[in-house]
């Protein structure tokens, strides 16, 4: 049935004009696409939140390390620092946040 003929059959059945079918099918459209995208920006900026705390940890433990480091020196001892430790949790987080990132874009593709 070509979309003429089923416009046709609609508003000599129901009474309801072409223009008011296609506008009323475009706020549905735009309804649905605005909550989508809305659930899509709140997602990234969450992921952004978390990146940004991220940041700001590692960001803080090298400061930290820095004011040890000086520490050391101006009292005339090698410092001896065990990265691996302090950096381990950084670590999870940033390998945790990367999952869900991708977790996500996977879903993404997958409705694409």
């Amino acid at each position: 049935m070509g979309m003429e003929k089923f416009y046709r059959t609609v508003r000599q059945t129901f009474g309801v004009e072409k223009e008011q079918l296609k506008g009323e099918i475009k706020e549905e459209v735009t309804d649905e696409l605005r909550h989508e995208l809305g659930q899509e920006i709140s997602y990234i900026e969450a992921q952004l939140k978390e990146y940004e705390q991220l940041v700001a940890e590692v960001n803080h433990l090298l400061s930290t390390m820095r004011k040890e480091r000086i520490k050391e020196r101006s009292q005339g001892q090698q410092v001896q620092m065990s990265l691996e430790e302090d950096v381990q949790p950084l670590k999870s987080k940033l390998k945790k946040l990367e999952k869900s990132m991708q977790k996500r874009l996977d879903e993404q593709k997958a409705y694409t």
